[in-house]
């Protein structure tokens, strides 16, 4: 189906939280002509074999030592992801995420901002981050090239710049945008904000083939709220 997009002549572009080159690892998207990967969040930015990225904020290298002691001091379950440019405090393993995390948000918030970095709220995790970059930077520089139409779709919190960007542009150029979510039951602040939503992947593969009236695509049904089986604990997704 991406290979469809790009057939098109459309620009095709993943915006992740991932860095690129996990995102290359687990993936086939390097094998598609022309696609652009945006990785950490828009910190980084792949296309045809060539990566740009800035150097690493100093600052990590100090929250790198001292951020280990205050999440142990927090409790057992709570681990930090490096990701060169970043550093993801995750909470799925606890008991309780949310209450962990909302304990944690003013200390790390304080941690990041002695050390000149921002702090970005996801799926049950904190990430410490360069400040002012964003998938909403991402999605700014994608449409720059002032494209007839936008579609864009997402899942979560880091979503949110990249729906905003997208409608703010719509709004003062003109032209046709689209905003997914995809939420298993069509609620959450990305299902909020979006125009329409679906329920899974799958589901947003059956919208693209629907746009873009791909021959033999999976006609989309009305998505209806199920419930889907409780994500795997004990192996936390990276971004």
């Amino acid at each position: 189906m991406l290979r469809d997009v790009r057939a098109t002549g459309a620009t095709l572009a993943i915006v992740t939280g991932r860095t690129v080159a996990s995102l290359l690892r687990v993936s086939h998207f390097a094998a598609i002509p022309g696609i652009v990967i945006y990785g950490t969040h828009g910190a980084e930015r792949w296309q045809a074999g060539k990566l740009r990225a800035p150097a690493p904020p100093e600052g990590l290298d100090e929250l790198r030592v001292s951020l280990p002691g205050l999440l142990a001091s927090i409790g057992p379950d709570l681990w930090m992801e490096d990701k060169g440019l970043s550093l993801v405090i995750h909470a799925r393993l606890t008991a309780d995420p949310e209450r962990v995390l909302e304990s944690l948000r003013a200390p790390v918030a304080e941690a990041a901002a002695a050390a000149g970095l921002g702090v970005r709220p996801g799926k049950e995790v904190l990430e410490i981050c360069i400040p002012g970059l964003d998938k909403g930077t991402a999605l700014r520089e994608l449409l720059s090239d002032d494209p007839a139409a936008a579609v864009y779709a997402g899942d979560d919190l880091g979503d949110l710049p990249a729906i905003g960007e997208v409608n703010a542009w719509a709004q003062r150029r003109g032209r046709p945008a689209l905003t997914v979510g995809v939420s298993p039951l069509g609620r959450g602040p990305v299902a909020e904000q979006a125009d329409v939503t679906v329920p899974d992947p799958e589901g947003l593969m059956s919208l693209l083939g629907q746009i873009l009236r791909v021959p033999g695509a999976p006609k989309l049904a009305s998505p209806k709220p199920t419930e889907l089986d409780p994500p795997d604990r004990r192996q936390p997704p990276s971004g």
